[in-house]
């Protein structure tokens, strides 16, 4: 199973960068006005090239199937001409009937002998197939043990403690080594480090897909992951955030708030109804990471791990994201957030920072004491600070300051205006005593009974959609000779002609042979 996994998600990598060099390269072309060239190219291939090779294949299997059809008859006629060579005896009418009684018996297997030889190959690719799949290993039951949801502010969450994981286990290579991690209800936790340092491999392990060689790993309720390339199916943005459960449209409102879509949906032909294409191809990336964490955000779950979830936005929309939701004051104060990144500002905004470095732990603090060490993290939140004084600086020597300064008063408009309906989620004491605080946490989002294919919201559909996508429609009864006289004139009027002048003389052929036998 984890070998048919890593497959899967090879073969997922490669088709991402195939459709993103594809994008790239459709882009090219229309912003230097290569269409005309490039279209010409493309009918010198599919007329001259791609039309010969199956005009080559037409001929091909039409020489085969007239091999197989003829075969029968050069049977009974070999069959005839062995039996007067060998034999001195005379070939009767009680020979020849009969043997011709048994031929076409066998006319029917002779012609579907190549049907079964291929069905036959097909029918081994696809056991071979299922039996690698069925036969693969499957997950580590106990890679992850999952316990009841706290209920208290600060009560551990998540908790791995003296684990190893590695993604194969046959080979002696860990991804991670003696981790120690842990990341309590209402807390921010970052994970921070190089590219293939292991950020993803310890929220991956936290989800069961890497093999526990030891340790332990505890997940306290229920987890949301977003993972970092954004992954959107065929359907409405709506239906991509909601994603199954029931549709609740105060906290939708205040999703889709927190994770700055109301512009994108004011930008979309049919807002959040717009159909987004296979894979989500209407959208962009920023856009598609902000659907997936609505998504995540939306199911209200008890423990979210975001893996680089800020990388794919622009500096002022990942600032609203921190305020409005990953923040101490936004929509998921109340949950674990497990956050893979080397973001700075986040950073600022974490209670606990772990540095990663070739799947080890070297640092781990909240932000103050990781600044006290004067360790890499330090160096890198510093770095930061100066890169952004520094932009600062440079950008109020500009001449056009008084816009700048225009678009930071609306961008702090827009951000006051998303945190309007934003819970305030004021701490509260069990009972009203003096006992440990807690934060007013989202209730779980229930399944919704649906009432349409593939989900939809059939009560609060528009007909009038402009990006809806049309129905195939089918007719019954038989299909119209003008249907028929298209296709001939599209095919070739002549070759149409000539094969049914002699599908006909091959009819009548065969009816007076028949008739000829019988009347004999």
């Amino acid at each position: 199973m984890k070998t048919l996994q890593k497959e899967q998600m090879a073969n997922k990598d490669s088709r991402t960068r195939l459709m993103t060099e594809i994008l790239n390269n459709m882009k090219s072309i229309k912003l230097y006005a290569w269409t005309t060239a490039f279209m010409n190219k493309l009918n010198y291939i599919r007329n001259d090239k791609e039309l010969a090779t199956l005009r080559k294949i037409g001929a091909t299997q039409a020489f085969a199937n007239f091999t197989w059809s003829t075969t029968p008859f050069l049977v009974s006629c070999s069959t005839f001409a062995v039996f007067v060579l060998t034999r001195n005896e005379p070939l009767t009418t009680d020979i020849v009937f009969p043997a011709l009684t048994l031929f076409n018996l066998l006319t029917f297997p002779l012609s579907v002998l190549p049907m079964v030889i291929t069905s036959i190959i097909e029918a081994t690719v696809a056991v071979s197939r299922l039996t690698s799949y069925f036969v693969a290993e499957e997950l580590q039951p106990n890679a992850v043990i999952t316990e009841p949801a706290v209920e208290e502010m600060g009560e551990e969450s998540v908790r791995i403690r003296d684990a190893t994981f590695t993604w194969n286990k046959e080979e002696s290579r860990n991804a991670l080594e003696d981790i120690n991690f842990s990341a309590s209800k209402g807390e921010l936790s970052c994970i921070v480090g190089r590219v293939g340092s292991g950020k993803s491999s310890l929220l991956q392990a936290l989800l069961g897909d890497l093999w526990k060689i030891k340790g332990e790993v505890v997940l306290r309720g229920a987890s949301a992951y977003v993972a970092q390339s954004p992954w959107v199916m065929n359907a409405s943005v709506k239906e991509n955030i909601v994603f199954g459960h029931r549709f609740d449209p105060t906290f939708y409102e205040k999703t889709v708030k927190a994770c700055a879509l109301l512009d994108d949906f004011a930008s979309l032909p049919d807002g959040d109804q717009t159909e987004v294409g296979e894979r989500g191809i209407s959208l962009s990336g920023g856009q598609k990471a902000r659907v997936t964490l609505a998504r995540a955000v939306y199911a209200r779950a008890d423990i979210y791990l975001l893996d680089d979830v800020l990388s794919a936005v622009d500096q002022h929309v990942g600032r609203h994201l921190i305020d409005n939701l990953l923040g101490a004051k936004g929509l998921l104060a109340g949950k674990t957030r497990i956050l893979a990144t080397n973001s700075i500002p986040i950073l600022l905004e974490a209670n606990l920072i772990t540095l990663i470095r070739d799947g080890h732990i070297i640092e781990k603090g909240s932000p103050e004491q990781l600044l006290a060490m004067r360790g890499e993290v330090a160096n890198l939140i510093r770095t930061g600070n100066n890169e952004e004084a520094e932009g600062k600086s440079s950008s109020s020597t500009q001449s056009e300051e008084t816009v700048y300064a225009s678009s930071d008063e609306a961008e702090g408009l827009e951000i006051e205006e998303a945190q309007e309906g934003l819970p305030q989620l004021a701490p509260l004491r069990p009972g009203g005593g003096d006992g440990p605080a807690r934060v007013l946490t989202l209730r779980r989002a229930s399944t919704a009974s649906f009432r349409g294919p593939r989900g939809k919201f059939l009560d609060q559909e528009d007909a009038a959609l402009k990006t809806r996508q049309t129905k195939e429609t089918s007719e019954q009864g038989k299909v119209k000779w003008s249907v028929y006289a298209e296709y001939a004139k599209t095919s070739n009027l002549f070759a149409v002609t000539i094969y049914l002048v002699v599908l006909l003389g091959a009819q009548t052929a065969q009816v007076g042979e028949s008739h000829q036998i019988h009347g004999a």
